[in-house]
């Protein structure tokens, strides 16, 4: 892949999107947001092709930011990778009926969240076309 990777990290919590930066940001622009309002107006000014998004934080969740990324035609083909401490398999089964394309683990390895990173973009790409 060559085009870089347009990516929004999303969590209330600045430290862990400083690690998540840490880990994707040689892969193209980063926007950051650390509210589900703040991300949805981000998202919606210029979607990104990647939403990295915590799913524990305060008035809005990660599940229910990504049913409002994917109910608005202008963010529901953006690709959601929820990232999350609590990864139970009722956790990622709830992520994943949200709408949600992808579930990982914090603390997550730098190399496997940049290439699943990848591999959402692909996606992303592909639907558009």
């Amino acid at each position: 892949m060559t085009d870089p990777i347009q990516m929004l990290i999303v969590d209330d919590e600045p430290a862990n999107i400083q690690i998540l930066h840490a880990a994707v940001g040689g892969l193209g622009p980063v926007r950051f947001a650390r509210s589900g309002e703040q991300a949805l107006k981000l998202a919606r000014d210029a979607p990104p092709d990647v939403v990295l998004l915590d799913v524990v934080m305060p008035e809005q969740d990660g599940f229910q930011v990504t049913r409002a990324l994917r109910s608005d035609p202008l963010t529901a083909k953006v690709m959601v990778m929820l990232v999350s401490a609590t990864c139970g398999d009722a956790d990622v089964d709830r992520g994943l009926e949200c709408g949600a394309d992808d579930f990982l683990a914090k603390p997550a390895p730098p190399a496997l969240v940049r290439q699943r990173v990848r591999l959402l973009a692909e996606l992303a790409w592909r639907r558009r076309e």
